[in-house]
């Protein structure tokens, strides 16, 4: 949930979506609008791509949180051999250094976004 005082610092913000669910990357378009006479109340506009539009109220507070309080832990995935780096989300854990990462971003591999696949640990890196 965004609360005011993230209204006025945050940059970027996700829609809330499931673990490993598309994330839509909302980011501030403008100063955030308070009041005097409504200490609780704030306006922050958010634009998503191009064309999409959009501002935070605490009506809608609650459907988004700030990009870097994430739930879900996001990752860039670099193969060896100079097979490419593509981005992704850790959807398991199997123990033993491996872990089950979903392709968000497909970046300069040869990865479907969508397809999960399995990766040692030494070819993550947090983001």
């Amino acid at each position: 949930m965004i609360t005011k005082q993230d209204a006025i610092t945050a940059n970027e913000f996700h829609e809330n979506h499931e673990p490993a669910g598309k994330i839509y990357k909302w980011r501030r378009n403008g100063a955030t609008q308070t009041w005097k006479t409504r200490p609780g109340d704030f306006r922050l506009p958010i634009k998503f791509g191009l064309k999409s539009y959009d501002s935070i109220t605490p009506g809608n507070a609650h459907l988004m949180h700030r990009a870097d309080q994430c739930p879900t832990r996001h990752v860039r995935v670099t193969m060896p051999d100079g097979a490419g780096e593509w981005f992704g989300i850790v959807t398991a854990d199997h123990g033993n250094g491996i872990l089950r990462v979903q392709v968000t971003t497909r970046g300069a591999s040869r990865n479907r976004v969508g397809r999960e696949y399995d990766v040692g640990v030494g070819t993550v890196s947090d983001l």
